[in-house]
């Protein structure tokens, strides 16, 4: 029971709260860093770069508001919901502007494996996003989670299916524009279930 005790580290319910209440936010110098980290992703992606592409899913501020859902949710907490899938509305929007830009922008049209890779989700792509979930909810209710964050951040790989999506959308391919959304949103609906049952699991309180 001590070894697998989640409870006997874990940090004031109401700081987690303010924590994923203050990730959920979108705009300001989140709105700017999502772009930037959307561009990188482009361009690590049009010329096959692993290292940018995991740069832009490490500095991305995309994966707050999906735990924002899933804890919400968990909590049964309507105000932080709407507010948590507004603006992941606006992120999907913002990502897919921005990629669709650089991909309009740029003379390199080409259909990488890197790119490729992000428009066809597979069970592996769900049980990462699963356990990321999990990991990622336990890694908050900690004072020190921050570093357990970034290798969720891109064990998940949030970002390049929306880079993706842009594409297709700038080269008027539908193939990608739909595997890219459905790679997405398969991606985030499974961080949410992870996040939903250690918050359940953790019995935090209503706020």
């Amino acid at each position: 029971k001590t070894v697998l005790n989640l409870k006997s580290d874990q940090e004031s319910e109401q700081i987690t709260y303010e924590e994923i209440k203050s990730g959920v936010t979108f705009k300001g110098t989140n709105f700017w860093i999502m772009a930037f980290a959307i561009f990188i992703s482009c361009i690590g992606l049009n010329i096959n770069s692993k290292a940018a592409v995991i740069g832009a899913m490490i500095i991305s501020p995309l994966m707050g508001p999906i735990f924002g859902i899933g804890f919400s949710l968990g909590t049964l907490n309507a105000s932080l919901l709407k507010l948590s899938l507004r603006n992941v509305f606006r992120i999907i929007m913002v990502s897919i502007l921005c990629s669709t830009v650089y991909y309009l922008l740029s003379p390199y049209h080409i259909a990488t494996d890197e790119l490729l890779s992000f428009s066809k989700p597979t069970i592996f792509d769900i049980l990462l996003a699963f356990m990321g979930g999990m990991a990622g909810m336990i890694a908050i209710s900690r004072h020190d989670g921050n570093r357990v964050l970034v290798g969720i951040a891109v064990a998940t790989a949030c970002i390049p299916p929306l880079c993706t999506a842009g594409y297709g959308i700038a080269t008027l391919q539908w193939q990608y524009i739909l595997g890219g959304l459905y790679t997405y949103f398969i991606n985030a609906l499974f961080i949410c279930l992870g996040c939903y049952i250690i918050t359940k699991y953790l019995k935090f309180a209503q706020f």
